[in-house]
């Protein structure tokens, strides 16, 4: 019996199909990989709709930080309706439900060593709207999703998922828990901090775990030259620079993966404007320009007829044998190569609302 199994090269791992029906349809899995971005997140929620109304569904997504939350909020509704209510949700965000406090409340949490400029019990609260209440852990999800967060006691990534019972919140809130903004967050007596800090658009996760095709959707504002920057803002402009360092590591590994045949698409995503890092005032904008930026790159790079694993399994499932998980280096084996969880991928059912009060 023909069966996949794992072809392992220069630390790329990914699956190759000696079954003929996968080869002649040119199956690929396809990754969405989130960059961070803090309040500009709104244009991947613009960038999202785009892609899933041009038919591109994720088989994996890879996130950080804001683009976890993203990320997640897709997963639990991976269809073009969960797309438009991902976008929907955006113009909707206020400063309150992930910063709040004003001035005074900042100073006050620094004068009395609070450890940051913000407390997570607000975020917590607009996690919880954001995803459905009968979805509270990674194996509640309908595409895997590999969240990242850096481990302050190793400098190293901390990723979710690779236990699928953890909680979804504890996953988001290390994920976003960027310094000063926010504490670190303690998770099983170790101190996680913003996923970004070590990679902020981690697309060799997603080349380690099998995808052949891969959607970036990175946000990229830069503070224009000679702007007025206060104390806060250069302490932005500063971790801004930080991540584009790292990124640019990064995007070493993904030149050896396109050496092996990944298909890397760099949607690049800008609001064009400078935000204060708690404006959300923007969001309609954002994610106008987001689905714009998105909906430009698709038109001057046409994609090759492929299909993702999700759509194979969604529409020949009868006429393939499920084959036995192989091991995953950090995923749930069920989520390496499961039909259970493909096959939703496309399937417009009934989905409560859970936009953003």
């Amino acid at each position: 019996m023909n069966r996949p199994h794992i072809g392992c090269d220069v630390g790329l791992c990914f699956l190759n199909y000696h079954n003929s029906v996968a080869e002649e349809r040119n199956i690929r899995m396809i990754a969405f990989v989130l960059s961070g971005g803090g309040n500009r997140g709104a244009l991947q929620g613009g960038a999202i709709k785009a892609l899933l109304e041009r038919g591109v569904f994720p088989d994996l997504i890879v996130a950080t930080s804001v683009g976890a939350l993203n990320g997640v909020t897709l997963a639990t509704n991976p269809t073009v309706t969960g797309a438009r209510r991902l976008a929907a949700s955006w113009p909707l965000t206020r400063r309150n439900d992930v910063f709040p406090g004003n001035a005074l409340t900042v100073g006050w949490r620094i004068l009395s060593g609070r450890g940051s400029l913000h407390g997570q019990e607000n975020l917590a609260r607009f996690i919880r709207r954001q995803v459905p209440t009968h979805m509270r852990r990674f194996k509640d999800l309908k595409v895997p999703c590999i969240v990242t967060a850096t481990s302050l006691r190793t400098g190293q990534l901390r990723l979710f998922s690779s236990d699928a019972n953890e909680l979804l919140l504890d996953a988001l809130l290390s994920s976003t828990a960027i310094p000063p903004f926010y504490p670190p967050y303690r998770y099983q007596d170790e101190l996680l901090a913003d996923g970004a800090l070590v990679a902020n658009l981690p697309i060799s996760q997603a080349i380690m775990r099998g995808a052949r095709t891969i959607y970036t959707l990175e946000i990229v504002d830069e503070s224009s030259a000679g702007a007025e920057l206060g104390m806060l803002g250069t302490l932005a402009s500063s971790l801004n620079a930080m991540l584009s360092r790292q990124h640019a590591q990064e995007r070493q590994i993904t030149a050896l993966g396109r050496k092996r045949g990944v298909v890397i698409h760099d949607i690049r995503l800008t609001s064009g404007q400078n935000l204060a890092y708690n404006d959300f005032s923007h969001g309609a904008e954002l994610v106008a320009a987001g689905e714009r930026a998105t909906l430009a790159y698709l038109d001057a790079h046409p994609a090759a007829p492929a299909w993702s694993l999700a759509s194979l399994f969604a529409r020949t499932s009868h006429a393939i044998v499920t084959p036995a998980a192989p091991p995953a280096p950090t995923m749930p084996a069920a989520w390496w190569w499961n039909p259970l969880h493909a096959h939703v991928a496309h399937a417009e059912e009934a989905v409560p609302t859970h936009g953003v009060a």
